[in-house]
């Protein structure tokens, strides 16, 4: 394996202990004895592209499946002056109809 393939390994290894740490980002690398800048560029290298808004201006948003099952949330989706509270079992047609009306005026 060349130099490069093993840093690019080694820093890929330490993104990922880093996900899967919990810690904030400046307290791995404290502990871990890594520069925080060295290691935001390997993160950033190494992140998924991010998503393109759409026609309508919605960015699209993925929640993982496995999120929210040791406590209750929600989120807060925030257009304009208007704020909507939506948590777990909501009911997606009503959303909709709420969402349709208020999107002209974005």
């Amino acid at each position: 394996m060349k130099a490069s393939e093993e840093m690019t390994a080694y820093w890929k290894q330490q993104v990922q202990t880093f996900q899967e740490s919990g810690l904030s980002r400046i307290a791995y690398c404290e502990q871990n004895q890594i520069k925080t800048l060295q290691f935001d560029y390997w993160r950033h290298k190494f992140s998924e592209p991010k998503e393109t808004r759409s026609r309508s201006g919605w960015i699209p948003v993925r929640i993982r499946e496995d999120a929210g099952q040791e406590r209750s949330w929600g989120i807060c989706l925030k257009v304009g002056r208007v704020a909507i509270e939506i948590t777990r079992g909501f009911d997606r047609e009503l959303l909709a109809e709420v969402l349709s009306v208020i999107a002209p005026a974005c």
